[in-house]
């Protein structure tokens, strides 16, 4: 029975945080519908130490929830939102889960951050957000940032000589040894071993009255100095997130004037040690030292403000996301955006090069994207020029004017010789309705930027598009003004958001309103708006960590209720995920959602009031009065879709069957829904298990079968044709289902936000399959975009340059190695030169079948995993890295490291992978040694690229086996001897390694289960996330 909504006091902005104890908590039963893994991830993220189980952790979220609601409607409310959590039937972001009744305070997700304060391109604006990006970071949300306020790269802005700060600390401090060393943790690994870190602009010095002999001793072999006593005028840092901006602002001032910054890091707390409010520990003076004070003065000395957009990112907003551990546990996630319009937007495409990151400074913290506007569409349509003030980016791109006017043909430009860089074509003139003749500025062919947009998108899978103008046009604050544009989004691209607001998310289950074959409509409609108002509910018992977030939320209140589990929901309709009755069904689902949340808006703005930039700005917003500026998005639900047991958002479901940790232990598990319905067919014979279905060998053939059931034999064809995964369909059918939720969204009534999601393209896709998946997301409606090609994170970006490094006579050297020949050429046999077909020799003769003078080239390419293999007989888990190297695509060495160089331990290793190598050298196939190697048992077990591994020669066995069948499916660039290009249709993107497998290692298990969906990061194995 549903209660009767309850009439609330007027809002006010701060109402006390308290939790009510509702005594229907006490006689909740343990919740039997949540699975073993499902209680892990509850555990291992969520569970506070006050709620026992699920149950008890449902209930904290829903007290705390209610507490906006009036004293007298809570417990009802209450009851609502746990029924619906324990029900299994809606699910609140992870922050919710995590935080709601605790002293962290803050769950909402994300923010967009802005210079509200201050000038945006100042000095000034720069601090205030990077103030803003600490406090929030440190609080546990993700934070985007548009780049677009911030002035163009100035020529020659760095100094020839940049100055260099002093950096003091007390000989007693917790931390001297560290300082002395430059010793810290990875930003990407918390909890991983200290590692040494230059310092660029500081020189160290311990200060004390009595120094240990040790010390002293110490900081002679690292070249930091000893005095007595602290020197006068020196900055103490101060021991709290915005104390610490502070001072880094006043070293990047004082550098500015040309004045040395001098700083005490005496007064921060050690690392580790924990912090009040967040549950987690600091980062340490160390970190802070390398990570803010001397990225900020690197910063100062490259011209500061003037230094561009770029440059502001790495070496300030970067390093803050990177050094303050959100919840005081993991690092920071970002979103930074650009306008196409922008001079720095090649500077701002390759800031991510790996080979940039390795030499400016990294900003892997942060996502991009670039804002495309209907004027460039419109211009790239008509393969026109695109007028932009471009700049050159060094060892990227330099600029070269063109002679004669623009005909529609792209020039094959040279690359530079001096160090790589990229010709960018530049015309004055072209051929009528090919420019803008009242825009002066010279032109770049549109088409040409598409193609790099798309080439590195291929590449690295960034950056991500998202349609600005389709974004605004679609905003009910579209007639508000600049002050509430829209430039920027979360981390993960579903909410765009003005400047300020966060992101307010929870999920709803589509899979859990499917009868039969038919969907729920009333029960979902009804379900609908109770998730509004708990939504909204949060907005009010949230603690905000900076008052401009508060403003910003509380004037627009803007909610994102998504979904989960659709892929779920259309198989148990009997719907395909990839045709038009799929996305039909979809469509009307989405219409529901939207017709239901809306409503729900309009009843909740009548009851408590619309948001108040409506009632400010009456007359200039397009819909009916309402409390929420928006109300529906599809967020990435990656861990709490596995806490409910259904498939991702609105993604296809990946796999059925998966490698999960349960505890210490990995099983193989298929997925709940796939076996529900295998299991309403009879087992055939040879699949059969005590009469039923022998799951065992279910669980092999869909692993041998690269994770699907299409073409299995013993599946049912009917099962077949709905069970299809996302490596099963088109990439064209991934646009479409986006475009299809976002064009139900977007109907009418101005409620919806955008999406989150990745469109996954095969390893062999090209750059035409970027650029055609681009124009269809752009066609059917969708407001962004994200490709992901299979394995292309792995890929070493070296340069721009087509050049190869080594001559193909390298490849000759080793031909006969591989019973190939080079180009039809004559080979060296016992000092003879012989003819040899153009293809791979099969049955070489006696001749080419002769012991090969193999002389290894200096550079071979491959792949290294780590596996961790565990010992019955102690429990113990030993980790093992094991490579597979290859010539043109064959594997032709293996090595497997075990311990340490001379260990009994590791000898054995050794000497396996060397005569695994020589058998490859010498023509044995690949095959062979698998089927000789595999399933050999060796008292050692756990599991490997989705495999049951038992022996270190079973791991070789593995090794050899994924890296053939990921070989041929990646066709994997020429390597021998030298560099490589990049398959024909993305030529110029040169590369030395990549790692075709599917799945990328979690940080946290270290397991290669990690796969990418809706723009997100999701371990299968121990139910990780992360943005980006």
């Amino acid at each position: 029975m549903r209660l009767p909504a309850a009439v609330r006091p007027p809002p006010h902005s701060r109402r006390p945080r308290t939790m009510t104890t509702l005594s229907a908590q006490t006689t909740a039963q343990p919740l039997t519908n949540f699975d073993e893994n499902a209680h892990h991830i509850a555990k291992r993220q969520y569970l506070q130490a006050s709620d026992g189980d699920l149950s008890g952790m449902f209930w904290r979220i829903a007290n705390w929830v209610a507490g906006a609601e009036a004293p007298e409607a809570r417990l009802g409310w209450a009851q609502q939102y746990y029924d619906l959590m324990a029900g299994k039937k809606f699910c609140p972001g992870g922050r919710v889960l995590a935080g709601a009744g605790t002293q962290h305070g803050n769950v909402l997700n994300c923010f967009v951050q802005g210079a509200t304060e201050h000038d945006p391109s100042s000095f000034e604006g720069v601090m205030e957000v990077a103030k803003k990006l600490a406090l929030v970071t440190k609080v546990g949300g993700g934070n985007g940032v548009n780049l677009d306020v911030y002035t163009p790269r100035a020529e020659g802005s760095r100094p020839d000589a940049g100055v260099r700060g002093w950096a003091y600390m007390d000989a007693s401090h917790a931390d001297v040894q560290d300082f002395i060393e430059g010793l810290m943790r990875p930003p990407t690994q918390p909890d991983g071993d200290k590692q040494p870190v230059a310092v660029r602009n500081w020189t160290r010095v311990v200060y004390g009255q009595v120094v240990r002999p040790e010390l002293v001793a110490l900081a002679r072999a690292n070249g930091v100095s000893v005095v007595r006593a602290l020197p006068e005028g020196v900055q103490r840092v101060p021991d709290d997130m915005g104390g610490i901006i502070d001072a880094s602002r006043k070293v990047a001032d004082d550098a500015k004037l040309g004045l040395e910054p001098r700083i005490d890091l005496s007064g921060m707390r050690p690392e580790g040690a924990p912090i009040k409010g967040s549950g987690g520990t600091s980062s340490g003076p160390v970190s802070f030292l390398m990570e803010i004070f001397d990225n900020f003065l690197e910063w100062s000395n490259r011209g500061a403000e003037h230094s561009g957009p770029i440059n502001t990112l790495r070496f300030v907003y970067a390093p803050v996301l990177r050094v303050v551990r959100q919840g005081g546990t993991r690092r920071g996630a970002g979103m930074a955006t650009i306008s196409i319009e922008h001079p720095d937007v090649l500077d701002f495409l390759t800031a991510k090069d790996l080979d940039r990151e390795a030499a400016e400074g990294d900003i892997s913290t942060f996502n991009i994207s670039i804002l495309v506007t209907a004027k460039f569409w419109d211009t790239l349509q008509r393969d026109a020029l695109w007028h932009i003030a471009a700049q050159e980016v060094p060892g990227k791109y330099h600029l070269m004017p063109q002679e004669g006017a623009y005909t529609g043909t792209l020039p094959q430009l040279p690359d530079r010789d001096a160090d790589g860089a990229r010709g960018v074509p530049l015309f004055r003139e072209a051929q009528p309705g090919l420019f803008d003749p009242a825009d002066d500025r010279p032109g770049i062919p549109a088409k040409w930027l598409w193609d790099q947009i798309a080439q590195h998108a291929w590449s690295t899978g960034e950056p991500g598009l998202i349609f600005s103008d389709r974004v605004n046009e679609y905003s009910a604050l579209k007639n508000l003004g600049e002050r509430y544009e829209i430039r920027s989004t979360n981390p993960c691209g579903e909410i765009p958001l003005t400047v300020g607001e966060p992101c307010d998310l929870g999920a709803i289950n589509l899979a859990a309103y499917v009868k039969g074959s038919d969907f729920d409509y009333d029960t979902f409609r009804a379900d609908v708006r109770t998730c509004v108002r708990f939504l909204d509910d949060v907005l009010d018992v949230n603690v905000f960590a900076l008052e401009d977030n508060r403003v910003a939320s509380q004037d627009l209140r803007r909610l994102g209720l998504g979904v989960m589990g659709l892929a779920d929901a259309l198989i148990k309709m009997g719907l395909r995920y990839d045709n038009q009755a799929g996305r039909g069904a979809i469509f009307e689902i989405m219409t529901a959602l939207r017709e239901e949340a809306v409503a729900e808006s309009e009843r909740l703005g009548q009851e408590r009031g619309v948001y108040p930039v409506s009632a400010r700005y009456e007359g200039k917003i397009p819909h009916a009065p309402r409390r929420n500026v928006a109300v529906l998005t599809v967020a990435p639900t990656g861990t709490t879709s596995m806490l409910m047991g259904v498939s991702s958002g609105i993604e296809p479901v990946f796999s059925p069957f998966i490698w999960r940790k349960i505890g210490s232990e990995y099983r193989a598990l298929l997925a709940p829904l796939f076996v529900e319905l295998l299991e309403t067919y009879p087992a055939p014979t040879g699949m059969q298990k005590d009469g039923g279905w022998d799951w065992d060998k279910v669980t092999e053939a869909v692993s041998e079968n690269h994770g699907s059931v299409v073409g299995l034999g013993f599946i049912p064809d009917a099962l077949q044709q709905v069970f299809v995964c996302a490596h099963d369909i088109k990439p064209v059918d991934h646009v479409r289902m986006q475009g299809t939720v976002q064009m139900a969204f977007d109907a009418e009534g101005f409620a919806a936000n955008s999406l989150s999601k990745t469109i996954n393209l095969p390893n062999n896709a090209t750059v035409q399959d970027v650029q055609d998946a681009y124009s269809e997301a752009y066609r059917t409606g969708c407001k962004g975009i994200t490709v992901y090609r299979d394995g292309s994170r792995q890929f070493q970006v070296l340069s721009t340059s087509k050049k190869k490094e080594k001559k193909a006579d390298d490849v000759q050297a080793v031909a006969e190695v591989m019973g190939e020949n080079v180009d039809g050429q004559k080979l060296m046999v016992d000092g003879q030169k012989t003819e040899t077909p153009s293809t791979i020799n099969h049955q070489p003769s006696a001749v080419a079948a002769k012991p090969p003078v193999y002389e290894r080239p200096t550079r071979l390419a491959g792949i290294t995993d780590m596996v961790k293999l565990t010992d019955p007989t102690s429990g113990h888990r030993r980790s093992f890295l094991v490579t597979v190297n290859h010539l043109n695509g064959k594997p032709v060495e293996v090595m497997v490291i075990s311990g340490r160089a001379g260990d009994e331990a590791n000898a054995d290793s050794e000497a396996l992978g060397r005569v695994v190598s020589i058998a490859l050298q010498h023509g044995v196939p690949a095959s062979a040694l698998i089927k000789t190697m595999r399933g050999i048992n060796g008292g050692l077990y756990g599991s490997y690229n989705g495999r049951l591994v038992g022996s270190k020669a079973d791991l070789i066995a593995v090794a050899l086996e994924t890296f053939q069948k990921d070989m041929e499916a990646a066709q994997l660039p020429r390597l021998a001897g030298g560099s490589a290009e990049a398959p024909a249709a993305a030529q110029g993107v040169s590369v030395t390694s990549m790692d075709a497998m599917t799945r990328d290692r979690c940080p946290v298990c270290e397991e290669k289960a990690v796969i990418r969906e809706e723009g997100c990061l999701k371990c299968q194995a121990c139910g990780y996330s992360k943005c980006g």
